[in-house]
């Protein structure tokens, strides 16, 4: 039987496909961002029945109910954080833990994975699905872009069943070995600017503005095209130096801001 957190928890994951991270902590507050399984996350406060935590990924802050949490030991933590990082490729692969059934999602870790098995609860679980390691290619980036293709667009969604702009390019990058932050404006801190777009390669990030603001970003393809959730689900629009034109609705949506690299 899993056992779930405590309230005096420091370190834990999570054990369920995906938990939703929320502002404030009650079920009716605004969805920021998602935990997917065998995501660690050090707890810095709880209140009720919830934990305030930030995430080993990426340092990304937001409450959780603590029961979707299990707890674990800062030595397994500083362990995880240290060894190859192993991540599901498949949509969705169901995975046995004990007495419940998980089916873990495109993304999701699994710790110290070796040999088709993976440690969680301090007990090995074999995996069958497909995994990914180590940093990769921009023609694995770009590969890994298109199959969230028509994936539908959701607010703070990280997962093959929805996400959001700055969750869609996380995750594709998050799935080929580059750690990058949650929020749009913050990952336009990062990696190193590209000076123009006609400078920039299949892979880079193209982040736009409104109102000076960061507020979109997107993977850039070959043959001025981009690929973004927006408008309802990931697609592939043009690109150019104004920003991006929709075809559907005959005009521009995002006003072009900057390009950054990562590799």
């Amino acid at each position: 039987m899993i056992q779930k957190a405590s309230s005096h928890v420091t370190y834990a994951l999570a054990y369920l496909n995906m938990v939703p991270l929320r502002a404030e902590p009650n079920h009716r507050s605004e969805m920021v961002s998602q935990v997917l399984f065998g995501e660690y996350v050090i707890v810095l406060e709880t209140k009720d029945d919830w934990s305030y935590v930030e995430l080993e990924q990426d340092g990304y802050k937001a409450w959780i109910e603590t029961i979707q949490l299990v707890p674990t030991t800062q030595n397994d933590y500083e362990k995880f954080t240290k060894s190859t990082k192993v991540k599901v490729v498949d949509d969705f692969v169901s995975v046995q833990l004990d007495d419940v059934r998980v089916l873990v999602a495109k993304g999701s870790n699994l710790p110290l994975f070796s040999k088709g098995t993976f440690v969680f609860n301090n007990k090995k679980i074999s995996f069958s699905g497909d995994v990914i390691r180590g940093k990769q290619s921009r023609e694995e980036i770009i590969e890994t872009s298109l199959s969230y293709l028509n994936t539908p667009y959701l607010w703070g969604g990280k997962t093959p069943l929805g996400l959001d702009c700055s969750g869609f390019s996380q995750m594709v990058y998050h799935l080929n070995g580059y750690t990058i932050k949650r929020d749009a404006s913050l990952q336009a801190t990062q990696g190193e600017l590209v000076a123009f777009l006609s400078q920039a390669q299949a892979g880079d990030l193209a982040f736009f503005d409104e109102e000076e603001q960061i507020m979109h970003v997107g993977i850039i393809l070959e043959n001025e095209k981009i690929i973004h959730a927006a408008k309802g689900k990931v697609r592939i629009d043009r690109l150019d130096q104004e920003g991006i034109y929709n075809d559907e609705l005959k005009k521009y949506t995002h006003h072009l801001r900057m390009v950054r690299t990562y590799f």
